[in-house]
């Protein structure tokens, strides 16, 4: 064969070999475009709805801030369904907690219960929840439930003052008067501010002047 034949040969070898990896490069290049497309989308629709939740949420605890909880509730309402959209990361205990806190300022007990109860379920190791879901008790008079998520609640927070303060309030409204006392006691040991607070305290008030 000659050299020219050679070359010949070698050209359309070459060109039949492009031709075998054309569709797999183009295959390739069609699968990352597309992943890269699919990236992107998902980021924007991530940052978008995190960039909601925080102005929802800012908005909220300004409203809460200047007393306003009924236009708080709503935001606070808008914030967690932007971070339910968020697809990562979408528990923030913080914002129940405070939606929570709000209907309980604006005296809507059971959906405060119900938002504390979620904080619990998301971060039980925080004592926070359990404050709030005990006071919403006692808020509706109901010492039987604060006491017993009180003592339940103590056994991993011992030394967590207002938990303390609210057993107290539970005993005192269930006319346990000498309980009431050991757990202001302890509330008062733990963060002496609260004895002021006892003072103004309508269930409490008896029993302050019974601390030692």
């Amino acid at each position: 064969m000659t050299s020219n034949e050679n070359q010949v040969s070698e050209h359309e070898s070459t060109e039949e070999q492009d031709a075998e990896q054309t569709p797999t490069n183009k295959t390739f290049r069609i699968v990352c475009m597309t992943f890269c497309l699919t990236v992107t989308v998902l980021f924007l629709w991530v940052w978008h709805h995190q960039t909601q939740f925080n102005d929802h949420y800012r908005k909220a605890t300004f409203l809460m801030r200047n007393g306003e909880a009924k236009q708080a509730i709503e935001a606070y309402q808008k914030a967690i369904k932007n971070k339910a959209r968020t697809l990562f990361f979408t528990k923030e205990p913080s914002v129940y907690n405070n939606l929570g806190q709000a209907y309980l300022y604006d005296g809507q007990y059971a959906p405060a219960v119900e938002h504390f109860k979620k904080v619990i379920a998301m971060a039980p190791d925080i004592a926070e929840g359990y404050v709030n879901l005990t006071t919403a008790y006692l808020r509706q008079n109901l010492p039987t439930d604060a006491r017993e998520i009180c003592l339940h609640a103590l056994q991993t927070f011992p030394k967590t003052a207002l938990l303390h303060y609210n057993l107290a309030c539970a005993h005192a409204l269930e006319g346990a008067s000498q309980k009431s006392v050991n757990s202001l006691t302890q509330a008062v040991t733990l963060n002496p501010d609260l004895k002021a607070l006892a003072q103004q305290e309508s269930a409490l008030k008896g029993i302050v002047s019974e601390l030692p």
